[in-house]
C-alpha cells in the first residue's frame, strides 16, 4: 500500500481535521481572551492529571521499577507545571508561544517531506506545500516577535488556523476525489 492509497482511504479524518481547525480559528478570532484561557486551563489540567498518575505510578512501582524515581520525578514536574499554568499565565502564555512556534515549524517541515513524497504519486501536491511554508513562516515569526503580544499570537493562530484548516479541506476533498478513482479501478 502506498503513501497516496492510505491517505486516500482517510481523507474524511483530514476533511474533520481541517473543519476543526477553521472553527478553532474563528471561535479564536471572536473571543481570544477566553480562548487563551481555556488553553491556559486545558493545559493546567492536563499537567495536573499527568503528575498525579505518575507519582502514583512511582510510588505504586518503588519495589519493581529501578527507575521508580525518575518517574517521581517528573509527575513532580507536572505538577509544578500546573501549579505555574494556573499561578503565572504570563510565563506560561509566553512559553506556550514559543511551543507553538516549534510546532508549527516541525508540522510545517514534515508536511513539505510529505509533499516531496507525494510528488510523484499525485498532481498539484504543492498544496501540501503551502501548508507547509505557511506553517514554517508562522513559527518563524512567534520566535522572531515574542512581544507582539498574546492576544496578536492568538489571531495569528486563528488565522493559522483558518488557512491551515482550509487548505486541509481542500487536499481532503481531492484525497476522496483519488479513493473514488482508486474504487472504480479496483471494482473494473
Amino acid at each position: 500500500m502506498n503513501l497516496t492509497s492510505t491517505l486516500s482511504k482517510n481523507w474524511s479524518l483530514l476533511l474533520v481535521r481541517g473543519i476543526l481547525a477553521v472553527l478553532f480559528g474563528v471561535i479564536t478570532w471572536f473571543a481570544p481572551e477566553a480562548s487563551l484561557q481555556l488553553i491556559l486551563l486545558i493545559f493546567a489540567g492536563y499537567f495536573l492529571v499527568d503528575g498525579i498518575l505518575r507519582v502514583w505510578v512511582a510510588i505504586n512501582s518503588k519495589n519493581v521499577n529501578p527507575f521508580w524515581g525518575l518517574l517521581l520525578v517528573a509527575g513532580l514536574l507536572s505538577i509544578i507545571a500546573a501549579i505555574v499554568t494556573l499561578t503565572a499565565p504570563n510565563i506560561t502564555a509566553l512559553l506556550l508561544l514559543y511551543y507553538v512556534a516549534a510546532w508549527a515549524i516541525a508540522i510545517g517541515a514534515v508536511e513539505i517531506l510529505l509533499a516531496q513524497k507525494l510528488r510523484h504519486e499525485i498532481s498539484n501536491e504543492w498544496i501540501l506545500v503551502l501548508s507547509g511554508v505557511i506553517s514554517i513562516l508562522f513559527g518563524g515569526y512567534l520566535i522572531v516577535n515574542p512581544g507582539a503580544g498574546i492576544i496578536t499570537l492568538l489571531w495569528l493562530v486563528a488565522t493559522y488556523a483558518v488557512i491551515f484548516g482550509s487548505l486541509a479541506i481542500g487536499l481532503a476533498l481531492k484525497l476522496k476525489t483519488l479513493q473514488h478513482t482508486i474504487d472504480e479501478t479496483q471494482n473494473n
